[in-house]
């Protein structure tokens, strides 16, 4: 049953607020590391909505932005919330075209531009619902929250890449909780293309390191010259093996993970004429729940050991330097019936319960005990694109922010005037 509140709320998402919402979010850089002028536009926002805000310091010139709207007390405590930070800079020469750049446009019903999809259109629908609630003066039991955070996007700290621009992986999600802004559940607002998400891929990142022979490339030759990067050819054909049983043996809600060989790196190509003495190659491996990432860490390196025996070299060095575990919460859970519910009542149409392959931050909010699903608006390819969404940059269509906020809105009236669960 719709709140009583509803229509008056709902008044205020219309096509043109959320389109300049989420344009002038474009029009802000922010890409992992620099996430500050779109926290301080957030927290203006919400200031002026009548929201306790702030900006909640991660490190060094990298805050959250998080705005609290308490309630009476008695209620469902209800947070939305999102990264601030793009997958990309903005700036990279390989990228080419609108959807990559951090200047929003408006054409034939789409939005283009970085972060335009993933994932400033959910922060822009749901900021718009909560002003929405806030402008209206509607009284709620529960508190209403909202975060906009940093460092999400998968990237992470290796090699000689240090510093913000790589300090991703959650970072900003982990420390607004840690540091108070939590809720009886939530709603990750990421572009899910308007489907419930209830569970997340995991991921592990891994360097395989193989030495082989400090040497002049003339002597290569000789059979005690070991060329680290032929070996890594044999290791990775080795791998392929490996990867192709993985991929088969794990699945969840029809979904396999994958295992991607993301880089690698050997020699010297400024000197030729040595031979390459070190290799390392890097995995991008997923994980589906139910499995845990030890197991995996085993069967890996088990696979080098006897890479290792059977060609009676030293065993290759295997770093871990990325452990994000899959997530998953029920369909029985408060939050995801209500925005099952909410989605029906907005659209008339059943949301479709999926599992998402890249990492969310509900790993972390579930983690700390914030039950979390993933929806948001996004995730659908304009015609042009031909599904490959990363192949012409970043578009969202205006209609699916309108849904996403009203979905919210929704939900945030359902849930924040609901009676707060009471455990034992």
């Amino acid at each position: 049953m719709t709140h009583p509140d509803y229509a008056r709320a709902a008044r205020h998402i219309t096509p043109e607020a959320v389109s300049k919402t989420l344009m002038e979010m474009v029009d802000i850089a922010s890409p992992t590391g620099r996430e500050g002028e779109l926290a301080q536009y957030i927290v203006a926002r919400l200031a002026r909505a009548g929201f306790q805000a702030h900006l909640q310091e991660v490190s060094d010139g990298r805050p959250n932005a998080v705005g609290v709207r308490p309630g009476t007390g008695e209620g469902v405590n209800l947070l939305f919330t999102g990264h601030m930070d793009t997958s990309y800079d903005g700036d990279e020469d390989y990228l080419k075209g609108e959807g990559f750049k951090a200047k929003a446009v408006l054409r034939d019903g789409w939005i283009w531009g970085l972060g335009a999809n993933n994932m400033k259109s959910g922060l822009a629908s749901a900021l718009v619902a909560v002003e929405a609630i806030a402008r209206e003066g509607i009284p709620l039991k529960g508190d209403l929250l909202y975060g906009g955070v940093v460092g999400e996007t998968e990237k992470a700290a290796v090699d000689e890449f240090r510093g913000g621009s790589v300090a991703g992986y959650g970072v900003g999600t982990r420390h607004m909780v840690l540091h108070g802004i939590t809720g009886d559940c939530s709603i990750l607002c990421e572009p899910t293309s308007l489907k419930v998400c209830t569970a997340n891929m995991g991921a592990l990142w891994a360097k395989i390191t193989l030495e082989g022979t400090v040497s002049h490339a003339a002597l290569a030759r000789d059979p005690s010259v070991v060329n680290a990067i032929r070996e890594m050819h044999a290791l990775q054909s080795a791998l392929e093996g490996w990867i192709a049983e993985y991929e088969k043996t794990h699945v969840y809600m029809g979904e396999h993970p994958n295992v991607t060989i993301a880089a690698i790196r050997g020699g010297m190509p400024w000197r030729l004429a040595r031979n390459p003495f070190e290799c390392s190659l890097y995995l991008d491996i997923r994980t589906v729940p139910g499995q845990t990432l030890e197991e995996v860490k085993r069967s890996l390196r088990r696979l080098l050991r006897e890479f290792a025996a059977a060609r009676g070299r030293p065993e290759p060095v295997l770093e871990f330097f990325v452990n994000d575990p899959p997530t998953v919460i029920g369909e029985d859970e408060l939050i995801t019936q209500v925005v099952r519910a909410s989605h029906r009542r907005v659209t008339g149409d059943e949301a479709q319960l999926i599992i998402r392959r890249p990492g969310a931050d509900s790993t972390h909010l579930n983690r700390y005990d914030v039950p979390c699903i993933c929806y948001g608006p996004g995730g659908r390819s304009h015609p042009d694109a031909k599904g490959l969404m990363h192949a012409v940059g970043e578009h969202v269509p205006v209609e699916n922010l309108v849904i996403a906020a009203k979905v919210y809105l929704d939900a945030a009236l359902d849930l924040c005037n609901r009676e707060a669960p009471r455990r034992r």
